[in-house]
């Protein structure tokens, strides 16, 4: 009987942190309250929590996407995150491979890194276990993709929500989605952004994106791994170093307040240059490794649709 709730509170989880049904009809018992708007995933502030603040176009306003999180090792940023469940981050594996979880901080709800007395305050939480997929390969960026589970999850509030993940026929052809993290502006730079960045991209056909990387160092003979999308290609736009683990975040068709991920921040040649993409891990093709480990800790899945 409890394997048969547990089971049944699972599927319904995959419906929350999806975001989307993928076609098929789910019933839950919480049909007929309330919805907790806090519970449902991709959730943006478009004006941030702070209207009156003027921000630059570059930068994100506070509290404007809620489930970026900033990623710590020994006090010393390593990377952005993305926060899929409570207690649950997705990164990338090159930021975080032989890192020790004891080490590790995930900061929810940060905007501004140099003002510790926001009206909007981050919170810390301690990792425990640090999941990297076992096939990961840091010279091609191949399955370069990572969980954190958390010690104890963040509590839900309007700078802290999660990301939606992408369905399995999720499409991102065309269009143009965000990145959203901490790294350096420009290549020259010496330091990381104090404030959260605001990177707007435009996805980038596969054949054509390995075709400009051939035309780099890279050289004629490069392929493009298969579990990778590519985005950016613009002048003076795109994520630097410090950006990786990062979400690129999409707007959803039917709410574009809406967000759903569609990589992360896994590779580039040198930052903003003009077609020359960037290369992001594609999250749709690892929902099925994401969701097996969801699987074996229950408690960290959001659990209302």
């Amino acid at each position: 009987m409890l394997k048969a709730i547990n089971t049944f509170i699972f599927v319904c989880s995959l419906y929350s942190v999806t975001g989307q049904h993928d076609g098929v009809a789910l019933w839950t018992f919480t049909d007929n309250l309330e919805p907790d708007p806090y519970q449902v995933c991709g959730l943006s502030n478009p004006n941030g929590l702070k209207g009156n603040l003027k921000v630059p176009e570059s930068l994100s306003a506070p509290g404007q996407y809620p489930w970026v999180v900033a990623i710590f090792s020994q006090k010393k940023l390593l990377g952005g995150g993305s926060l899929i469940a409570p207690g649950v981050v997705l990164t990338a594996a090159s930021i975080v491979v032989n890192k020790a979880a004891p080490e590790m901080v995930v900061r929810a709800g940060e905007w501004n890194m140099a003002s510790r007395s926001q009206k909007l305050p981050s919170e810390d939480r301690q990792v425990s276990r640090v999941v990297p997929h076992r096939e990961f390969m840091y010279r091609s960026g191949e399955n370069n993709i990572a969980l954190l589970f958390l010690v104890s999850p963040f509590e839900l509030k309007p700078h802290i929500q999660t990301i939606c993940l992408p369905s399995q026929g999720a499409s991102f052809d065309q269009k143009r989605c965000l990145v959203a993290g901490w790294g350096i502006v420009a290549l020259n730079d010496k330091n990381y952004s104090n404030i959260q960045k605001k990177i707007d991209l435009p996805m980038i056909d596969k054949a054509e994106c390995q075709e400009q990387l051939r035309k780099t160092r890279l050289g004629a003979a490069f392929e493009l791994p298969a579990s990778v999308i590519c985005a950016g290609g613009e002048k003076d736009k795109g994520e630097c170093i410090g950006d990786g683990g990062s979400p690129l975040f999409c707007p959803m068709e039917e709410d574009p307040t809406r967000y759903e991920q569609a990589g992360i921040v896994n590779w580039g040649i040198g930052c903003q240059q003009e077609t020359v993409p960037a290369v992001f891990t594609s999250v749709r093709m690892f929902r099925d490794w994401i969701f097996e480990h969801l699987a074996n800790n229950s408690n960290s899945v959001p659990f209302a649709a």
